[in-house]
């Protein structure tokens, strides 16, 4: 449970974060002008950079992290199957049972 708060508050913080970025965007956009006159784009640019920089590291951890769990998940449920499929195999080489009556097993699983 303290792990899915953990991930709502991060998502919480990622989403604030680019609402700040956002706004120095909206900022920049909204006075062009000035923005222009005083040579001043690299610098809005930079500042822009900056305030992506700590939701991208954000996104980038968790996406490591639900990439992971993912990737766990699958691979215990297909290790799973195969897991049935050779026990089946064996069992049907040992002639204790037929390939259709494995195959029925594991649909229903």
């Amino acid at each position: 449970m303290r792990k899915i708060i953990e991930v709502n508050m991060g998502i919480e913080l990622r989403q604030m974060m680019y609402e700040e970025a956002s706004q120095v965007a909206n900022d920049a956009v909204g006075s062009i002008r000035t923005v222009a006159s005083f040579c001043s784009e690299d610098k809005v640019m930079e500042l822009y950079r900056k305030k992506c920089e700590g939701s991208m590291k954000t996104g980038i951890r968790q996406g490591i992290i639900s990439g992971t769990g993912f990737g766990v998940s699958f691979f215990l449920l297909f290790s799973g199957y195969a897991t049935s499929f050779y026990a089946g195999a064996r069992l049907v080489k040992a002639g204790d049972t037929t390939f259709s009556h494995v195959f029925q097993v594991l649909n229903l699983s």
